[in-house]
């Protein structure tokens, strides 16, 4: 489906899509290969529901923005997982408390707009896709049944005292095998992590209803003007950054 480019640049002068807040890094803890950050924004900003992020940059550096999910949010204040794998995220998440942050957003299309209300979910996180589920366990704790959460190395886990993660490098045992474990018929999967870890549940779980993946792509305006991160669906071409990022497995067969 083709979309003119004009449609998302009208609604971006008409909503929050190029609104942007001037935050700071207030606080920042490194383990392994990730980072937990906090940036404190102005009040006015308008706090992103569980599954929406925002683009990112440092006030002063060349870096380009680039789009972060949200662990926590609350007036006045951001919290992020950052996977330290490009020189954005390895320079925020080394920064120094103070460092001036340009916040943009929010964007994307909130979970509990994309889901079914009428089950409880078991929440299927890899990695930094761990992030926007808590901020969904958090928000909708009537809705969340259990968790399955894995990562290859513990930094995460250290990173995140108090919640239940796997460490493969400890056990072997992966968010995949624990989702196996947790899982039920009658519940629901929101899943969110590295793509073959999707590719898994959605094959294995394609004849289930209520199992939606939040799929993870390169964003570029973060409002679907530039369609850089659209994907096939069975209704067409889809934007990640607008229609997304949650989809129906039954939306996107590619994966199976």
């Amino acid at each position: 489906m083709k979309r003119d480019s004009s449609e998302g640049l009208t609604a971006a002068h008409q909503g929050p899509f190029f609104s942007a807040s001037s935050g700071r890094l207030e606080s920042s803890a490194v383990a392994g290969g990730y980072a937990r950050a906090t940036i404190g924004v102005d009040h006015s900003f308008v706090a992103p529901r569980p599954g929406q992020f925002v683009l990112l940059r440092l006030r002063e550096g060349p870096a380009l923005p680039r789009a972060f999910s949200v662990l926590a949010a609350e007036a006045g204040r951001l919290e992020f997982l950052l996977k330290l794998d490009g020189a954005l995220r390895e320079a925020l998440g080394r920064a120094a408390m103070g460092t001036e942050v340009v916040v943009r957003g929010p964007y994307g299309t909130p979970y509990e707009t994309r889901i079914g209300r009428d089950c409880r979910y078991v929440l299927a996180g890899g990695g930094s896709g761990i992030a926007p589920l808590l901020h969904f366990a958090a928000a909708y704790p009537e809705l969340t049944e259990d968790v399955a959460f894995g990562v290859r190395e513990r930094g995460v886990r250290d990173l995140l005292p108090g919640v239940d993660i796997a460490v493969e490098e400890e056990g072997g045992e992966t968010a995949d095998d624990r989702l196996r474990k947790r899982w039920k018929h009658g519940l629901g999967i929101l899943a969110c992590g590295p793509e073959p870890m999707l590719r898994g549940i959605a094959q294995r779980y394609a004849a289930e209803p209520d199992t939606y993946v939040s799929l993870e792509t390169r964003i570029g305006c973060g409002f679907g003007a530039c369609q850089g991160c659209s994907v096939e669906t069975r209704s067409g071409m889809q934007r990640v950054c607008r229609e997304g990022p949650l989809f129906a497995c039954s939306e996107v067969p590619w994966l199976r």
